[in-house]
């Protein structure tokens, strides 16, 4: 399967600043590091931190405060990116939400299973943001 049919990417304006996105992504990914690593100790979020999550290891590959935050995730069964892109516009910031199956094998699948798995990481990726959108509002208020 070619690169660009692996990567969907969603775009979406919402009424939010990036640095309020930030703030709650901040806060998430400091307490499921405090959490993989047993303590307490002070997180720096960056680009090359990394942790792991039960059975998932997990690096941040691309952070920029207010701008953008790229992760890796690798499991025994798959490895997927994900990358948050935002930028502020008058009426909040828009988001562009990428999500990348960088173990998936096509030739493993019939067509069917192909467009099948097209699909379902299409409707995985509009959840995702769905999700991450709902969760900034919740914490903004």
């Amino acid at each position: 399967m070619d690169r660009e049919r692996q990567t969907k990417s969603i775009k979406e304006q919402v009424n939010f600043k990036a640095k309020d996105f930030f703030n709650y992504l901040d806060r998430q990914l400091t307490q499921a590091i405090k959490k993989s690593r047993g303590n307490d100790l002070p997180v720096k979020i960056a680009t090359g931190t990394t942790y792991q999550q039960r059975n998932v290891k997990a690096e941040i590959t691309e952070y920029k405060l207010g701008k953008k935050y790229v992760s890796v995730f690798k499991s025994p069964k798959i490895d997927v990116k994900i990358g948050y892109y935002l930028t502020d516009t008058p009426q909040g910031c828009e988001i562009v939400f990428k999500e990348d199956v960088l173990s998936y094998d096509e030739k493993k699948y019939s067509n069917i299973g192909t467009w099948f798995y097209n699909w379902q990481l299409k409707q995985g990726a509009k959840k995702q943001l769905k999700q991450m959108k709902n969760n900034v509002l919740a914490y903004t208020k």
